[in-house]
């Protein structure tokens, strides 16, 4: 388990909906991809309760679409890899939304590497949670 304010300070995120961000929040699942189908069917296989709510969605992907995708799994933080930088309307939308929209220059492979080794385990469709 990590929380929100440990990813922010150590791989220096951005914050971008700073009106909701909750730096107590503590991750610990996490789950990768830039296609949205995936996350969808993969994270829609999890079925145990209180999972998607402390899981990390990481994506390059800084459009509409992910905010939507992290809506309708109910997970609640999304990291920008890759120095992607989401528009106003995105940002706006994550606050709307209730997700707290982060973003680090590292790539996603470094990203997922190193929220690893702090313990935070994947997900997928397989296993559901990976240990």
């Amino acid at each position: 388990m990590i929380t929100l304010e440990m990813i922010v300070e150590k791989y220096q995120c951005q914050i971008y909906t700073k009106g909701i961000y909750n730096p107590h929040k503590e991750i610990r699942f996490g789950f990768c991809s830039d296609l949205m189908s995936d996350a969808l069917m993969i994270m829609n296989t999890v079925r145990e309760e209180g999972i998607l709510e402390d899981t990390l969605l990481i994506t390059g992907l800084a459009t509409n679409q992910s905010i939507r995708t992290a809506e309708m799994l109910d997970v609640e933080v999304i990291l920008l890899v890759r120095g992607k930088i989401p528009a106003e309307q995105v940002k706006e939308l994550a606050e709307e939304s209730n997700i707290i929209l982060l973003g680090t220059e590292l790539t996603m492979f470094n990203t997922s590497g190193l929220l690893y080794l702090e313990g935070i385990r994947g997900i997928s469709a397989k296993h559901n949670v990976l240990q």
